[in-house]
């Protein structure tokens, strides 16, 4: 099986951008070519040879092995092909990807996955803030395709959202789902305050009442809502749902805002535990 390897010879003082290193590109060139392709350090031009150690064959499915935490916009723009980094990566990983499939076996800095439109990025540790936001200038966030993150995620997880899938199986900071346009949000551990302030559409989907809801969420008592069989189906092959037991007991405690935004989001979690800790609400 065909496979390229990029691995960092040393850890570097100045962050790095690795937007042009995408397997889509590589694929086309040789190992000389991809050896004299320039990265930016400091304020100097470097030869990716003397930065990276270079093996395998150029193809579409390209391995990248950092020595540090500070390599920017991995997989930034990516259309088709496999990406995996063995190790951490830095800021903006993922940052309007349209396609392929995009894996870090480590931790990520801020704004992964922002404007995203296509494709799947996995994330096995932890990420930063505004993880599915909008781009810096931009005025909406994903798109579509799909993020997962194993671990937890910080603050602001899909900021203007307007599209796709956000699963975090551990837990989520404040602000999640917040200006939220469409789209689902799954956070399977906890979650911090304002979680679907501001939104529009969308789905924020619980594994248990959060501590504390904005104010102007209403409640709307408890359903069986027949899309969540489907997602249900799809979840089920890449996490354990916990609580949820979509054969059996399917129904949901509902609530619906942003109401100040004239809101059609809505705010889920399993009705089993509804009854027992009823959130409280927050002010604006």
């Amino acid at each position: 099986m065909k496979q390229l390897t990029l691995t960092q010879r040393h850890a570097t003082a100045q962050r790095l951008d690795m937007r042009s290193f995408l397997p889509e590109h590589l694929a086309q060139l040789s190992l000389a070519q991809i050896a004299e392709l320039p990265l930016q350090v400091g304020n100097q031009t470097t030869p990716a040879s003397e930065l990276f150690e270079l093996s395998g064959t150029p193809c579409e499915d390209l391995r990248l092995v950092p020595a540090a935490d500070n390599l920017d916009f991995i997989g930034a723009g990516m259309r088709q092909g496999e990406l995996t980094v063995v190790g951490n990566a830095g800021d903006a990983v993922g940052q309007g990807m349209r396609g392929g499939l995009l894996r870090v076996e480590g931790n990520t800095g801020d704004e992964a996955g922002t404007g995203l439109s296509g494709g799947e990025l996995r994330i096995t540790g932890n990420t930063g803030e505004r993880l599915g936001g909008p781009s810096v200038g931009a005025t909406q966030g994903m798109s579509g395709g799909q993020i997962q993150v194993q671990g937890s995620a910080r603050d602001r997880v899909g900021e203007r959202m307007r599209r796709g899938l956000i699963l975090i199986q551990g837990d989520a900071g404040s602000w999640c789902g917040v200006n939220m346009i469409a789209g689902t949000i799954v956070v399977q551990g906890h979650i911090g305050a304002m979680a679907g302030s501001g939104m529009r559409r969308g789905t924020l989907l619980l594994s248990g009442p959060p501590a504390a809801l904005p104010s102007t969420f209403s409640d709307n008592g408890v359903h069986d809502l027949n899309f969540l069989h489907l997602l249900f189906a799809h979840l089920k092959a890449v996490t354990d749902l916990g609580p949820w037991t979509a054969a059996d007991n399917p129904s949901v405690h509902r609530y619906l805002g942003d109401l100040a935004d004239a809101g059609m989001g809505e705010i889920l979690w399993p009705a089993a535990s509804a009854d027992v800790d009823a959130p409280t609400s927050n002010p604006r």
